[in-house]
């Protein structure tokens, strides 16, 4: 051997080192990946809000479903309503499959709906879908004592709603039904939460509560009413009936023509997405069909859905969210343009 050559040679080894590392990348398997990771659960919401507890529930069994059974600790990062969290996982958060994120369902499309103003960083169609425990719905229930029978009863009476600021879901969404409905709810603001506005109805202090989220404790509590002839749920603001409240009418059998009920689609349909679970752009294919396929098989834990059972489990799987996705984002301009505009005018 030359000794130009023995001088090559280690140079030569070590490129062909380099040039075969990432093909033993590629050839690792979804479990030898996982095997020993420490996965991390992003939650755009404080700690103790809805978003936390069914984040942390899922985040103890998820692990056993996914091939190399990785430990899984939870980082909360609330703020902007999950746009925060959201934005973190486009544009910060490793693109391994080790991270994914449950944010407030809102928050998919501020893009969208809050157009040039939006602090958002996302296009919500490139993120890979995981799924979500449940389909939120929301509601319009009233006490039985205000003798309001239907929301027909309420387009013709004033009723008062509880509710905490005046920009809080409670408050904008009975606007939205006055806008969109021609209903006379005349918004109390003033309560801090949900328990408080509830206290108040059972002391006749308010009539009725229109919520975005109908679920947990306040669902709770308004079933056992419901169930004592209490109170009477009269409206469902989502765009599919929730398989508990079938005999409760949706908002979009009371538009008026075509236009309206594709606004009213339009408004509600984020409702589907529930509390969704994502990972971000660009994860490894293997990777995320491994994370798809261990949310369906938690979402079938027997234990998990012990623990979860107040959410009123009506799971929606990877496919399925990104259908509701695609369809927000395939919406006419137009139809866009007035739901922006009734949003825009029912906030203030």
């Amino acid at each position: 051997m030359s000794v130009t050559l023995r001088r090559i040679r280690p140079l030569l080894l070590a490129l062909a080192a380099s040039l075969a590392a990432p093909a033993l990348a590629t050839a690792q398997t979804v479990e030898q990946f996982y095997t020993g990771k420490q996965m991390s659960l992003v939650i755009g919401g404080a700690a103790g809000s809805g978003y936390d507890i069914i984040g942390r529930i899922l985040s103890k069994h998820f692990g056993k479903y996914l091939p190399g059974n990785p430990r899984i600790i939870v980082r909360n990062m609330p703020g902007a309503g999950g746009i925060i969290a959201t934005n973190y996982m486009n544009t910060v958060a490793e693109k391994d499959g080790t991270v994914f994120a449950v944010v407030g369902r809102e928050a998919i499309f501020d893009p969208l709906f809050s157009g040039a103003e939006s602090k958002a960083t996302y296009d919500s169609r490139k993120f890979v879908w995981m799924g979500t425990p449940n389909r939120e719905v929301g509601m319009a229930y009233v006490m039985t004592a205000t003798k309001i029978d239907s929301i027909e009863d309420v387009q013709k009476r004033e009723v008062t709603s509880a509710a905490s600021g005046a920009t809080s879901g409670s408050a904008v969404s009975a606007r939205v039904l006055n806008a969109l409905l021609g209903t006379k709810f005349k918004i109390i603001t003033g309560y801090p939460g949900g328990a408080e506005a509830l206290l108040a109805m059972e002391n006749g202090e308010v009539d009725a509560r229109v919520v975005t989220g109908f679920a947990g404790p306040e669902a709770i509590k308004v079933n056992d009413w419901i169930a004592r002839g209490k109170a009477k749920l009269l409206l469902q603001l989502a765009v599919q009936s929730h398989p508990k409240y079938q005999h409760v009418p949706l908002i979009t059998q009371f538009a008026k023509n075509e236009n309206d009920r594709m606004v009213m689609e339009l408004m509600f349909i984020g409702q589907e997405l529930g509390r969704p679970f994502f990972a971000p752009p660009g994860v490894p294919a293997d990777r995320a069909k491994a994370l798809q396929d261990a949310f369906a098989k938690t979402m079938e834990d027997a234990e998990f859905q012990q623990e979860a059972k107040d959410y009123e489990l009506s799971p929606l799987l990877a496919a399925d969210i990104s259908a509701v996705v695609e369809k927000v984002y395939a919406f006419p301009k137009e139809t866009l343009a007035r739901a922006i505009d009734v949003i825009a005018a029912t906030a203030k």
